[in-house]
């Protein structure tokens, strides 16, 4: 057979064969081991190399069918698995270079975007890149760097036209860029990375680079960045494909900036950039930079790389790219290129003034003259793209500290200065306020010098702070930014009047409005005005008076002339310099008692100046004639906005200075009555407050001017206040007061709904119609304390509403907004303040605001006809002043109510109790609820302790009939029908937990509000109306429930008055009720017998979860009062043995009744018989006591011991339920809610077993610890599951070995044995292993009895040595480390610290020792590392702090295992550049607490210094060696620095010889920085601690 396909070949060559037939035979030729040829596969490889490059270079005529199918036959043999085999034998199979050459230029006929029939392209790339993938067949390509590098341009270019068709839509059909063509790609960018570093001759490669992949990679690197979109075809993946896009595009990403990188920026290449760009050498450069003066490794250098770099990246049209979109390539790239060279050549400061030049010639290239201004090509869309290119070459120059200024100036004549100071005339005289970057630009030239822009600094303020006109959010953040840069910079230097001098005379000389005719924008923004503020308080005292002399200067000399001439435009920079004076002068440092003279003269001749100047000004406005004063006026407008907002400063401004320095005086030299001083003040507001504070003036001043009269009517106010302090205050003043405060508060003002989401950000001149609202809150909610006393119940009513109105709004409006304060947040803030319940009267007009719209809600749905007493509307307001004193009393104590109001209130109880029994409820329709939901979250915000006894009485009783007597319609969903009911009784609850709550018992009796409230909720439940919940709902409403009725009932208790009658009567409604619903119950499971399912949201069965509730619930609370004196102990026996006698039955009905299927309701059904079982343990306990009593006082103590001990009643129920707990323990997965129920009933019953003397104790105690180790060992809980059933499984296995015979005891151990099997390891029974480390480790922890302890710590070393040999076997597997290893270490640990002074042979403590070794920690994750490393610290703390005896004599063995930790971390913690913030903020947590770990040891080391002494270098010397090794993160240095430090303390001078001597040379230097810095500050600090050492 072989010799008859022998002749193939000879058919492949031969003419007179089709070519299809030839296809057939190659194919076959390929796959059959039945043709024998030479060299078969080269011969194959080389015929269909041939054939495609005779095809492509025309020699042969084939048809596409048949072409295709050789490329396609050439991509089945690359990619073959027969070929791969043959290369990894070794074999060598060559590709012709011809064909390579063929491949490039199928890719370039592509790249026109045209249609092609043959080949495809992907079958091209294909090919591509099975070549390229392997080693043998890519020779073709490394071993021709120029075949290569026009791959590589020729794929850059056909994927941007993929890339620019795609993302501008020129055509509509043409094909996307795939995912496979951007990994070919890719591959073909690694390739010729790889070979474009083994190149010698830099020369060669930076021609190749810049001729034919400078502008295409660049141009293939911005389209990538701009995002690369889904193919058609690939859209049904979604976005994974696209993700998977991403990722690659970022790769590719990363290979062009290190490709060009390399390439152009070479060290090799420095010389040449420095002939081009330094005319003449500059001292101390060319011997810093690595690399100066010499020659390339090709040969000589070359001449202008920038000027090559900058032609070939834009020169136009190679790329097929628009002019405009070269343009975006060339902005962007130039600043990439520049960060580049920054990092090639100006490492370590080297080469500044080269990469200065370079940086200009990349600006200018942004198609700039040399003279820096725009060339004739540029055009003016051009700007933004200049500017953000500008941006980013500025930036790199200022990061890289390449601008010194006096090196500049000293070495190279200001070269640097001249070019920054060209850019800034640039920038003025093309000015683009309108671009964000355009003012960065100015603010980094700002950073580097403000000299550059100096010059022109009016034409700064002009065109940035004054003129400036844009609102939009990212130009005014840049604005603002470079505002407040040029504030701190003036203020660093001491120039801020200077920098006043330049804004003043631009505000004054420049026109007040804008081109368009629009007034100017406020000079103070918020960010700005808090600048302002940081600059006046850190300058100098004289310079701020210096800067508030300039601005009254100009507002006298420049201003108010032309202002009292009626010009519009001087009226405007008036009040434009009276924001920017009443802003400097609230930002003055004040002046006190230790204030120099000096400096409160100059205030006071300034104070006085101000007041000259102001005084005539307010008599001039208030003679104006009522035609000037209409509010349509803008001249008139801004003139008494300027003098009221000057008069507000200087009164608040005075009375500050007149309160904290008593120096300051503004009568003079001579002393003048008291009085006097007040009487300027008193003149200023008396002009300004014309009217006498009349609501009517308001008319004629805009919105800014009515918040400053309402602030200068708080002056008056402060002024009126602190005259009166110290005498009687007489009934003019009062008047004056009152009427003050009725202006501030001003009804009407806020009262719009609609401008509650307004926003305002402090500043006075920013006040307009929509955020005046918010400002006028905000005057009244921070003058509350002042004004609250003079306010009549009229304003009090309206405050209250107001602020109830403004809390009930939208969430969004609750939280203050980023850009200032809203109303909503100004209520928020004051609703939960102190301040609030400081003032009774708006506490009290708030709660009555919110009684009063429930019920007007109630009303509205009929509820006022069933509690008429309750709900009728109160009266009017009767305008009287509201006393504070008066409030205040009430709220402080149990004063007394008066009678109609008690009567009233009890009318009330009893109308709820009424509509309780009959059991006719008032349906709420959705709204309402929601309506309800809110009233009431505001209610439990409230402090329930400042209520007075009337509104705690009205609230209760409202809220009390709300849950009783309502219900919300059936169509409420059922999220917001538990909300009702859960916020409902909340909110009683939260009632009865004030000092107010035994008024609630003064006005109903406790147990008809018990009964009230049991008989509507059992009506909710047998009417259905919980039928619709889900279960977790239904467990949140009955929480709820049993909270209010168990304080209720423990109110009772505490109250003390009528508690047995109280508690009889709900006891025997208790029974009553029991005995119906089990009755209802028993039928409902005598119907339902047959049937195979059982609904647990049946009426009956809500019914019986309800009733146990609550009778456990009543239990609890009377089991909790017992032993507080014999006559309670007594009626609360008797009454628990009526609860436990009906309780019983109940549980037995609920468990047989098949409504417990659900583990909700099995964790319920748990925790009554828990709740059940300790209740009777504390009546057996009172009866045992009782019975004891009685023998000793009549037989004596003698017969005391024949007292029969009493039995549980319910025996058998709790002996059932904890053997179904056992049972079903460990067997099947359940939720957490019923182990921890489980397990609690669990402890319980042990106690009760152990009270009562049961006989089967000891099996109990054997089947409880069997069945926690086959919990523990159970594999459907987590890790996280099972750490938190720690502490429920370490109190029990407490309870049970705290009571434990020697017998029992023993038991345990022999678990213990049992599980601790090192063989557990290879059956891979991990759990069961672990479960036995974790019980081991809970029982060393426990109190145990002195027998029992003896026979652990006898065992413990067995226990110890186990664990040790457990641990060896689990390093050696890194998946056991976590689940096995970690948890051993952690029980070794606790076995070591609990056995200090019990373990007494040394060998078991330095087992412990070894044990640490076993663990590896590299290659963990994080979360695993730091549970490893810590694990490992704890054991050798738990060995330096309980055995430091035997630690000392194994030192070294203990150092070893120490500093596996210490190099661990400093590997860990090495700075990498492939770490982003993501992982340091995730994993750098955990890795710091290692850190904080070490340096713990290290302290307590040095604590113990008697037994380190010796080894102390030692310990330096190795954490030299590590700190050598890499550079730490800050955070992790630091903490070790400080360990070592402790170290260090304990080297001796010999020591630190020794280290300096000894070291080798690179760990010397290291080992000297870092006891340099030891002695510069920890030495230092030590030694400055020990001075005040006794």
């Amino acid at each position: 057979m072989a010799a008859i396909y022998s002749g193939i070949h000879l058919k492949l060559k031969s003419p007179q064969t089709p070519w299809t037939d030839k296809l057939k035979l190659a194919r076959f030729a390929w796959i059959s081991p039945q043709c024998v040829l030479p060299n078969k596969e080269q011969v194959l490889f080389d015929w269909t190399s041939h054939a495609l490059t005779l095809f492509h270079s025309k020699k042969i005529d084939l048809s596409q069918e048949v072409a295709e199918g050789l490329w396609v036959y050439f991509d089945d043999v690359i990619h073959s698995k027969k070929l791969q085999s043959v290369l990894s034998l070794g074999k060598t199979i060559s590709l012709r270079i011809t064909t390579a050459q063929v491949i490039n230029d199928r890719i370039l006929d592509h790249c026109s975007g045209g249609q092609h029939s043959s080949p495809s392209l992907a079958t091209v790339l294909s090919v591509l890149s099975g070549i390229l993938s392997s080693p043998v067949l890519s020779v073709t390509y490394t071993a021709k760097y120029e075949l290569l590098a026009e791959l590589l341009a020729r794929l850059s270019r056909l994927a941007c036209s993929r890339l620019s068709q795609q993302q501008q839509q020129q055509q509509p059909g043409a094909e996307a860029l795939s995912t496979r063509e951007l990994e070919t790609l890719l591959l073909t960018l690694t390739t010729y990375l790889s070979v474009q570093r083994q190149q010698t001759n830099t020369n060669r490669v930076f021609t190749q680079v810049t001729s034919h992949l400078l502008q295409p990679l660049l141009v293939l690197r911005h389209l990538l960045s701009s995002g690369v979109a889904s193919a058609p075809e690939e859209r049904e993946d979604g976005q994974l494909r696209h993700r998977q896009q991403q990722h690659v595009a970022k790769e590719i990403r990363g290979k062009v900036d290190a490709a060009l990188q390399a390439a152009l920026f070479s060290p090799d290449n420095l010389q040449s950039y420095k002939d081009e760009l330094l005319t003449s050498p500059l001292p101390g450069e060319d011997a810093a930079a690595p690399g100066g003066g010499r020659k390339g490794r090709g040969g000589k250098v070359f001449a202008s790389p920038v000027g090559t770099i900058v032609e070939k990246l834009c020169v136009p049209g190679s790329c097929g790219c628009e002019p405009a979109v070269l343009y975006v390539v060339v902005s962007a790239s130039l600043p990439l290129l520049f960060r580049f060279a920054l990092d090639a050549f100006c490492k370590g400061g080297q080469n500044k003034l080269l990469c200065f030049h370079l940086m200009t010639k990349f600006a200018r290239a942004l198609d700039f003259t040399e003279d820096v201004t725009p060339g004739d090509s540029f055009k003016a869309e051009n700007w933004s793209l200049a500017l953000l290119a500008l941006e980013n070459l500025l930036g790199g120059c200022a990061n890289a500290d390449v601008y010194n200024v006096a090196a500049d100036r000293i070495q190279h004549g200001d070269v640097q200065l001249k070019f920054y100071r060209q850019l800034a005339q640039l920038l003025f005289a093309h000015a683009q306020t309108a671009s964000p970057a355009w003012h960065r630009c100015l603010r980094t030239l700002l950073a580097l010098n403000h000299m550059i822009l100096e010059p022109d600094l009016d034409q700064l303020i002009a065109s940035v702070w004054v003129d400036y006109g844009h609102t939009e959010p990212r130009v005014q953040k840049a604005r603002d930014a470079l505002v407040s840069s040029t504030l701190t910079t003036y203020a660093k230097l001491r120039q801020l009047p200077r920098l006043f001098e330049e804004l003043l005379g631009v505000v004054v000389c420049r026109p007040a409005a804008a081109t368009d005719e629009k007034p100017r924008q406020p000079l103070l923004s918020k960010h700005v005005g808090d600048t302002l503020a940081i600059c006046v308080q850190e300058a100098p005292f004289s310079q701020s008076l210096a800067l508030c002399e300039l601005i009254l200067r100009r507002i006298q000399s420049d201003l108010l002339p032309d202002a009292q001439e009626q010009n519009a435009e001087a009226t405007r920079k008036l009040l434009s310099l009276s924001v920017l004076l009443h802003s400097v002068l609230f930002s003055l440092k004040t002046l006190d008692h230790a204030t120099p003279v000096p400096n409160v003269r100059q205030m006071q001749t300034f104070m006085l100046e101000m007041f000259t100047v102001l005084k005539p000004v307010l008599v001039w406005v208030n003679s104006l004639p009522p035609s000037c004063s209409s509010s349509s006026s803008a001249w008139c407008q801004d003139v008494r906005e300027s003098s009221l907002l000057l008069t507000y400063t200087w009164v608040e401004v005075d009375s500050l200075f007149q309160m904290h320095c008593s120096k300051y005086s503004l009568s003079g030299d001579e002393p003048e009555p008291e009085g006097e001083v007040e009487d300027k003040g008193s003149q200023l507001l008396s002009e300004a407050l014309a009217k006498d504070c009349d609501p009517a003036a308001l008319v004629n001043f805009n919105s800014t001017g009515q918040v400053l009269l309402k602030l200068l009517a708080l002056q008056k106010m402060k002024k009126i206040l602190l005259i009166n302090a110290s005498s009687s205050s007489d009934v003019g003043s009062m008047e004056v007061l009152r009427k003050a405060a009725k202006f501030v508060v001003g009804r009407g003002h806020t009262s719009s709904t609609s401008l509650l989401g307004q926003t305002w950000d402090l500043q006075i001149s920013s006040i307009d119609v929509d955020s005046f609202p918010v400002a006028h809150w905000y005057v009244v909610a921070t003058n509350l304390p002042m004004i609250a006393p003079f306010l009549t119940e009229e304003d009090v009513t309206h405050l209250s509403e107001l602020l109830l109105t403004s809390v009930l709004g939208n969430d969004d409006e609750q939280k203050e907004s980023k850009s200032g304060l809203t109303v909503t947040a100004i209520s928020n803030q004051l609703l939960h303040s102190a301040l609030l319940v400081e003032l009774p009267c708006l506490y009290s007009a708030v709660l009555q605001s919110i009684i009063r719209r429930l019920s007007q809600i109630l009303n509205a749905q009929g509820a006022g006809s069933i509690c008429p007493s309750l709900l009728k509307p109160g009266d009017e307001s009767s305008g009287k002043v509201c006393d504070m004193e008066t409030g205040t009393d009430e709220a402080a104590c149990d004063g007394d109510v008066d009678a109609s109001t008690v009567k009233k209130m009890e009318s009330a109880v009893q109308e709820i109790l009424t509509t309780v029994v009959s059991g006719s409820l008032v349906d709420l329709p959705a709204e309402q609820v929601t309506d309800i939901l809110r009233l009431l979250k505001v209610g439990g915000s409230l402090n329930a302790d400042a209520m007075s006894l009337k509104d705690y009485s009205d609230l209760f009783l409202t809220t009390f009939m709300m849950a009783t007597c309502t219900q919300p319609c059936r169509d409420v969903e059922a999220p917001v029908r538990t909300a009702f009911l859960t916020d409902t009784y909340g909110l009683l609850t939260s009632l009865l937990t004030g000092s107010n709550a035994q008024y609630a018992l003064k006005i109903a009796r406790g147990s008809k509000l018990l009964e009230g409230f049991m008989t509507s909720v059992f009506s909710w439940a047998e009417k259905g109306l919980f039928a619709n919940l889900s279960r977790a709902d239904w467990h949140l409403v009955l929480q709820a429930a049993c909270r209010f009725l168990q304080r209720l009932l423990e109110l009772i208790v505490e109250r003390k008055s009528s508690m047995r009658l109280n508690l009889e009567q709900f006891t025997t409604f208790l029974l009553v009720k029991s005995e119906e619903v089990t009755s209802a119950a028993t039928v409902t499971v005598t119907v339902t017998a047959t049937s195979s399912a059982c609904s647990a949201s049946s009426p009956p069965a809500l019914q019986l979860q309800l009733l146990l509730a609550s009778l456990s619930t009543a239990a609890d609370v009377m089991t909790s009062s017992l032993g507080r004196n014999t006559q309670l102990d007594e009626t609360l026996v008797q009454l628990l043995e009526k609860i436990l006698s009906v309780t019983g039955p109940a549980v037995k009905m609920s468990l047989t009744s098949r409504q417990v299927e659900d583990e909700g309701a099995q964790a319920f059904s748990v925790n009554v018989v828990t709740g059940m079982l300790q209740s009777e343990l504390a009546w057996i306990s009172q009866q045992a006591a009782k019975q004891q009593q009685e023998v000793e006082e009549e037989e004596g103590q003698k017969m005391a011991e024949g007292i029969h001990t009493p039995q549980l009643r319910h025996g058998e129920l709790y002996q059932s339920c904890g053997q179904q707990i056992l049972r079903e323990l460990f067997s099947a997965p359940c939720s957490m809610e019923l182990l921890r129920s489980a397990l609690h009933f669990l402890l319980v019953y042990h106690t009760a077993m152990v009270q009562v003397k049961d006989l089967g104790l000891g099996e109990l105690f054997v089947d409880v610890s069997h069945n926690v180790h086959k919990l523990l060992s159970a594999d459907w809980l987590s890790q996280a599951e099972l750490q938190e059933l720690l502490n429920p499984v370490s109190h029990l296995i407490g309870q049970l070995v705290s009571e434990s015979t020697p017998e029992q005891f023993h038991t345990l151990l022999l678990l213990l044995r049992e599980c601790l099997d090192g063989a557990y390891i290879t059956q891979g029974r991990h759990r069961e292993l672990s479960s036995g480390v974790t019980i081991a480790r809970l029982v060393s922890t426990c109190e145990l009895p002195e027998s029992c302890s003896k026979m652990f710590w006898l065992t413990a070393p067995q226990i110890i040595s186990t664990l040790v040999s457990i641990v060896r076997d689990c390093g050696k597997d890194a998946s056991l480390i976590t689940c096995v290893a970690i948890p051993v270490l952690q029980a070794l640990s606790v076995l070591l610290r609990q056995g200090e002074g019990l373990l007494s042979n040394p060998h078991h403590v330095i087992l412990g020792l070894e044990a640490t070794q076993f663990i590896p920690l590299d290659h963990l994750p994080i979360q695993s590392y730091h549970a490893a490393f810590e694990a490992i610290h704890e054991v050798l703390f738990a060995i330096i702090q309980c055995h430091s005896q035997v630690m000392l004599r194994s030192a070294p063995a203990f150092l070893n295992s120490f500093y596996r930790l210490v190099a661990s971390i400093m590997v860990e913690g090495k700075q990498r550049a492939d770490v982003d913030k993501v992982f340091l903020e995730r994993d750098g947590r955990e890795l710091l607490k290692c850190a904080q770990l070490v340096e713990r040891m290290y302290s307590h080391i040095a604590a113990t210094a008697e037994g380190f002494t010796i080894l102390s270098s030692f310990m330096v010397a190795q954490y030299v060696t590590q700190l050598q090794k890499g550079t730490l993160m800050p955070e992790i240095k630091s903490h070790l620095t400080e360990g070592i430090y402790s170290i260090l303390d304990m080297c001796t001078e010999s020591d630190i010889k020794f280290l300096k001597t000894t070291l080798p040379p690179g760990l010397r230097e290291v080992f000297s920085e870092l006891y340099g810095s030891f002695q510069h500050y920890h030495k230092a600090q030590r030694q400055g601690e020990d001075k005040y050492t006794v």
